[in-house]
């Protein structure tokens, strides 16, 4: 992940594992302060990646309409996504 402002879909899903990852690590009692310092930061930027990549993904969503002169648009949309 060179730039966090270019991240693509595969980049995600990797710093998403990675993340996952660093917080299994740093839920482990046995972890030094200094470790746990590294890798909350490393976990800090890769959550921004994120949020960065999923912000941009959201702003991408619509859908292709015909408005009242049969002519196509598109809209935005908004969608709620329920956790199941």
């Amino acid at each position: 992940m060179n730039d966090e402002n270019c991240l693509k879909i595969s980049d995600f899903e990797s710093s998403l594992k990675e993340l996952e990852d660093i917080v299994s690590e740093l839920e482990n009692p046995e972890i030094s302060l200094d470790e746990a310092l590294k890798k909350y930061e490393k976990g800090i930027k890769l959550y921004r990646a994120c949020l960065k990549f999923l912000e941009k993904a959201e702003k991408k969503i619509q859908i292709l309409t015909k408005d009242e002169n049969g002519e196509l648009t598109l809209e935005d949309q908004d969608y709620d996504i329920e956790e199941g």
